[in-house]
């Protein structure tokens, strides 16, 4: 069985893929079918890392049922200009106030948006319907691959990718700036809500000068293991988590079917030894919190 994420009779050689999306941000799976996917492909523990909400872990938690651990988590937006940087915050208290007040700014911002993008493409003839892509986002919050679903089922692009390429992505003509955060906010966030931040994706920031500054800044860890990432690239993310003492997680990235790669459910990930570093770091955090 496929449900956009990978075939359930493909088992993965990773213990642990601690970056996964659901239906709750940009992802076409829900919690409960990441997990049964999940279970099927025979990982340990996994991590629903949605964008900017923590709304789908407790969906996730109640479906594993304890058969798979699920590690409360998140992929926070922030920039550097233009510069997309994402940081991941695991175990994070998905009750925390400050964080779900944050969560719910940025589900407005991101609403207000798309309104914009799609005033923009209306202006220049391409009519698409608000309520169209409400439905393509199901009850979760909207983001421009709902617009590109959109744009593909009307006839204005061949793929997904095609929609970003010429609509939606950086330098495209609809494309429209998000909210500017500093990296430091969202790792400041992420650490009072007693979650441990950590890189997301370093080697598609290709600045090792960015990376250290997150560091810097209180990033705990780096995500090693990523689809986008050469043999080569880690290595040399080893070395950096090696030489700062920092910890090492690894993920699939899945967004299902709505992915712009083919990033399947346990093709990346990491083993059982990151997984117990990453949640040591945890209970030595809760230690000297008391």
């Amino acid at each position: 069985m496929s449900l956009g994420g990978t075939s359930n009779t493909t088992l993965s050689s990773h213990y642990a893929d601690l970056h996964i999306h659901s239906t709750f941000s940009d992802g076409t799976l829900t919690p409960c079918e990441i997990v049964s996917i999940c279970e099927g492909v025979q990982l340990h523990v996994i991590s629903v890392a949605d964008h900017d909400t923590v709304d789908g872990i407790a969906e996730a938690i109640n479906c594993a049922q304890g058969r798979i651990e699920v590690i409360p988590a998140i992929e926070m937006s922030s920039n550097i200009g233009s510069f997309d940087i994402h940081i991941l915050g695991y175990f994070v208290d998905i009750h925390n106030d400050e964080l779900l007040t944050y969560c719910e700014d940025f589900r407005t911002h991101r609403l207000k948006r798309v309104k914009r993008i799609i005033n923009r493409l209306s202006k220049d003839g391409i009519k698409l319907e608000f309520e169209q892509i409400k439905i393509a986002a199901s009850s979760c919050s909207l983001g421009r691959p709902h617009i590109a679903e959109v744009l593909v089922e009307n006839g204005h692009a061949r793929s997904i990718n095609d929609a970003f390429n010429k609509y939606l992505g950086f330098k495209a003509p609809y494309y429209e700036p998000k909210r500017a955060v500093k990296p430091q906010a969202v790792i400041r966030k992420i650490i009072r809500s007693n979650g441990i931040p950590v890189v997301a994706h370093p080697g598609t920031i290709n600045d090792e000068q960015i990376i250290y500054q997150l560091i810097m800044d209180g990033c705990q860890g780096i995500e090693v293991w990523h689809p986008d990432h050469t043999r080569r690239c880690r290595q040399k993310l080893i070395e950096i988590a090696m030489k700062n003492g920092l910890l090492m997680t690894g993920g699939s990235d899945c967004h299902g079917r709505r992915g712009k790669n083919n990033y399947q459910i346990g093709m990346t990930g990491c083993m059982k030894e990151h997984v117990v570093e990453l949640r040591h770091c945890c209970e030595n955090k809760a230690v000297s919190d008391t």
